[in-house]
């Protein structure tokens, strides 16, 4: 047995690997801090330190019957139009208001004002222009320093004749005025870390004897920040809640605050009737490496980010910065040095230590102030980082027990107790060998509460299904099952029809073109979403059905657990879509393509179901969150730099991004942003001149989303689906009945057009008058090549309110290049659910039928099946319909059969070149729910 040697300790072990968990829980050492900032920080207010302080003994004995710790009943409320759905709020953790000093408020009492800035004042900066020029410069244009300089040059040389005065002399004076922004300025610390543990006797490895510095910010300051911000005041949850349908009782997830996780943390924090009253605030966590240690000549870096599992999952879709870098972990090359990493994460979260315990007062972006206690949540990584973060084994689930040579078999999950017992039993060689267990390495969780790390890892959809199920796996085994049936100059054959069959999908908004099929030299998950939307149809023909269905499985399931809400119904067909994956894919091991299944990210898919009842929809833990963030917090700042010793002005790049975004937040809240620069410009200048102020700006709060040509739009969610045509007429189009009917080659043009406005007249049904006397339309008309689809698409990448733009083309020449005649759907009957209401039409508002074949989609791939529909003299069925028909575009695929693709066919002849179409329910998350049916 081995004693603790620590001072008034008197615990035994049985093993070492039990004595360095013990002395790594109940005896930590962490890293002393060195030195602080790296730019000049504004000092915290007294009012800020006083909101942060740790309430006393007894404060939360304010009477409410909330606090009584034996009201255990759930509390329930209708949400959303029309009572459809209800929720059961946490009894205990609600979320009540409460003064700055912690105690708690009587309904209804009227939150403090923000802030007490006038309208008007724009400090630090001294007007809207030079705020705006500095955000431009900075945010938007990440202009170098030297530019900056050359550009301020040129303005301020063209006043010199005017007399007029500079915004910024030069880029020194525009950093110093955003440096002395108060608002979002969390600063940036540095620690230094070293190796304590048993070194060996001879050849030390070097990275035991180096120290290295971690670059930091406060992760509670950063969280004050995000909690405080009046944009997320309509997309945060200050309650836990579980979401039913009130017809069924059935119970639906959508943000992780809906998650069971959160629930259990609830009812565990509330023991203590001192935290009932207050808001639960998960911490999540995401790292991963970036190429950016290349750069920098140092050791890797592993950008560290932060979000809170209160922010709704829209925020994340409409990459409104609910993500935040924290930390550069300096790590060197080697799995030993796990120790490292552990205990430099422990020592960036230990300020969040105290509150996970006893709350603490912050505002919110409301002008609340709420008791808040933390906890540790979900971290988001790929499968390199989780056994990291794990302590795991290489080859080994993070998740389960099931042994790295049959993870295709059932097991239970893992857990910190199971593992806490197993590291006091065996020694460290049976740990490995039996269990994937490092045991002489401890989580960085483990000095948390209720915090278990086997529990936390988040799923990757990214890394596990994307890029790994679908590409790394089912679609190399296409390749190799290929030339194993055919030998590989056929297969070679095969390859190219497939690679013609991807480059001729007819275009749409925000599809991938792939003008040479699949071969890349380096394949990037955008590449591999891409390839998943058009790869099914591509390889109908050239493989057996078993195959066809493998992937149809895989397609459903990655678009199930996609969703922005997933119901109880919803878990049971990506159960049976797992099922039917595990089915199907027995072709590969028959036709000995694969030996095994026993592979970590396929095993990883049976663990969704219960990680989205834990966590909620799990769109809104992915890594390819924290994968954009690397863009926008570690890319481009590195471009910014001058390249010597980068990573320090790295820091103070996002710091400066950060301030200038907490400034726009602020103005914008003020209504100090409303319309155009130009335009609050001139309207300032003729106030002054007593002259009426014309019309050229927007009123105060109107929504300019109509202009925005991005696919995420930021609309208020009051439509499911709205069609506007373009604005701007085409001036060398027809412009009579007459000359479109010789443009079109349609003849009978005139009489459609007649049917048409009868419909419109509402006369059509009654009407038995001749032809003759049937209304005509002689006058000038309009022709526009396009049309934009406004709809909610949660699901997609869309605006904060989930709604969502695409654009529907009919020309003869888009942008100066071929044709494009997209596809759009119908609504037909309104009446009817997804397809069987909804018909296909060729151009816009001149259209061409496409008829359903069968009442059913087809049975291997799980799509609609349309052919262009005839009239019963074989003519083209054409018809003109009203633009609020119109739902959203759609995107059809040639049904290719057996039928090789030719080289000379060009994607804009894809829908002229073949007779039948598949409907890709697979080109986004919207078409996909509009289109499926379960199995």
């Amino acid at each position: 047995m081995i004693p603790c040697t620590k001072t008034g300790c008197h615990r035994w072990f049985r093993n070492k690997s039990g004595l360095t968990q013990h002395v790594n829980v109940y005896h930590p050492v962490l890293p002393s801090v060195n030195i602080s900032v790296p730019v000049e920080q504004c000092q915290e207010s007294s009012a800020g330190e006083e909101h942060s302080q740790v309430l006393p003994d007894g404060y939360g004995d304010s009477g409410n019957p909330l606090d009584d710790p034996s009201n255990s009943n759930p509390l329930a409320e209708y949400v959303g139009p029309g009572d459809r759905y209800y929720r059961n709020y946490h009894p205990n953790l609600t979320g009540r208001p409460c003064d700055s000093l912690g105690n708690f408020l009587p309904a209804g009492h009227p939150a403090e004002p923000l802030t007490d800035m006038r309208p008007d004042d724009w400090s630090p900066y001294s007007s809207r222009l030079e705020f705006e020029l500095a955000d431009f410069l900075f945010t938007r244009s990440q202009m170098s320093a030297a530019n900056i300089n050359e550009l301020l040059n040129l303005w301020n040389a063209s006043l010199l004749s005017t007399g007029g005065q500079p915004i910024f002399r030069d880029s020194s004076e525009m950093y110093k005025t955003i440096d002395s922004m108060p608002l979002g300025d969390v600063q940036w610390e540095k620690f230094s870390t070293s190796y304590t543990g048993e070194r060996p006797t001879e050849n030390v490895p070097p990275w035991m004897n180096d120290t290295y510095d971690i670059w930091f910010r406060s992760p509670k300051e950063v969280i004050r920040n995000m909690l405080s911000r009046p944009d997320f005041l309509d997309a945060i949850d200050y309650r836990l809640f579980r979401e039913y349908e009130s017809a069924t009782d059935s119970r639906q997830w959508e943000d992780f605050m809906s998650g069971d996780w959160a629930w259990k943390q609830a009812d565990t924090i509330s023991r203590d009737p001192a935290t009932h009253g207050s808001t639960f605030v998960p911490i999540i966590l995401g790292s991963d490496k970036t190429m950016v240690s290349v750069a920098t000549g140092q050791n890797d870096y592993y950008p560290l980010y932060l979000s809170i599992g209160n922010i709704r999952n829209k925020v994340h879709h409409a990459h409104r910065n609910g993500v935040i870098l924290i930390a550069f972990l300096a790590i060197p090359h080697s799995e030993s040095s796990r120790h490292l990493f552990h205990s430099s994460l422990a020592y960036i979260l230990h300020d969040l230590m105290p509150g996970m315990t006893e709350p603490i007062v912050m505002r919110f972006g409301d002008g609340h102030y709420r008791r808040v206690i933390f906890g540790l949540g979900p971290y988001i990584a790929d499968y390199e980082e989780q056994v990291l973060l794990a302590c795991i084994v290489r080859g080994w689930c993070v998740k389960c027990l099931a042994m790295r040579q049959a993870l295709d078999t059932d097991a239970l999950y893992r857990s910190r107790e199971h593992a806490e017992a197993l590291i006091e039993e065996f020694d460290l060689k049976n740990l490995r060998d039996e269990y994937g267990i490092i045991g002489d390495i401890i989580p960085f969780t483990s000095g948390f509460p209720h915090a278990d790390i086997y529990e936390l890892i988040a799923p990757d959809i990214l890394h596990q299904i994307i890029k790994g199920t679908f590409k790394d796996h089912l679609v190399e085994w296409v390749e190799s099952y290929l030339k194993a049936m055919h030998g590989t100059a056929k297969a070679n054959a095969i390859f190219d029809d497939i690679d013609r069959r991807i480059a001729a999908v007819a275009p749409f908004t925000g599809l991938r073109r792939f003008p040479e099929g699949r071969h890349f030299k380096q394949w990037t998950g955008n590449d591999s979403k891409a390839l998943m939307k058009v790869y099914l149809p591509a390889i109908e023909g050239h493989v057996p059905v078993e195959i066809v269905r493998t992937f149809r499985a895989l397609l459903e399931f990655t678009y199930l657990i996609r969703r922005n809400v997933i119901t109880e119904e919803t878990l049971v067909t990506i159960e049976d879509a797992i099922n039917h994956f595990h089915k199907h894919r027995e072709i590969f091991r028959e036709s000995g393509t694969v030996q095994t299944f026993s592979l970590l990210r396929q095993h990883a898919m049976k663990h969704y179901p219960d990680l989205i009842r834990l966590f909620g929809a799990p769109n809104g833990l992915c890594t390819s969150i924290t994968e954009l963030k690397h863009i926008d917090a570690v890319k481009d700042p590195y471009r910014q730099t001058n390249r010597n010793k980068p990573l320090g002005q790295m820091l103070i790049i996002n710091q400066r991004l950060d301030k200038l975004a907490a400034s726009r937040r602020d103005f914008s809240r003020r209504g100090m942003l409303e319309g155009s620069c130009l335009t609050a410009t001139m309207q300032l200048f003729s106030t002054r001149d007593g002259r009426a102020h014309s019309n050229t700006s927007e009123a105060p709060g109107s929504n300019r989303c109509n202009e925005d040509t991005d696919e995420a739009v930021d609309c208020p969610t009051s439509i499911e689906a709205h069609v506007e045509l373009a604005r701007t007429p085409q001036t060398k189009r027809a412009r009579t009945v007459t000359e479109l009917t010789a443009e079109l080659n349609l003849q009978h043009l005139p009489t459609i057009l007649e049917e048409f406005l009868l419909q419109q007249l509402d006369t059509y049904d009654n009407c038995d008058s001749d032809l003759p006397e049937w209304p005509t339309y002689g006058n000038k008309i309009t022709v526009v090549n396009a049309a934009a689809a406004l709809f909610y698409a949660p699901s997609d990448i869309s605006g904060i309110g989930g709604m969502r733009r695409e654009y529907i083309c009919s020309c003869h020449s888009w942008q100066n290049g071929a044709p494009q005649y997209d596809c759009a759907f119908v609504n037909t009957d309104s009446g009817l659910k997804g397809m069987y209401g909804l018909d296909i039409r060729y151009p816009c508002a001149v259209v061409r039928w496409f008829d359903r074949v069968g009442d059913k989609p087809d049975t291997d791939t799980g799509m609609w099946i349309v052919r262009p529909a005839f009239t019963a003299q074989r003519r083209p069925s054409i018809g003109i319909i009203h633009v609020d028909t119109l739902y959203r575009a759609a995107h059809l695929i040639p049904l290719y059969a057996t039928r090789p693709v030719s080289r000379n066919l060009k994607l804009h002849h894809s829908y002229d070149s073949f007779t039948a179409f598949y409907i890709n329910k697979f080109i986004d998350h919207h078409a996909f729910s509009l289109l499926s049916d379960s199995y």
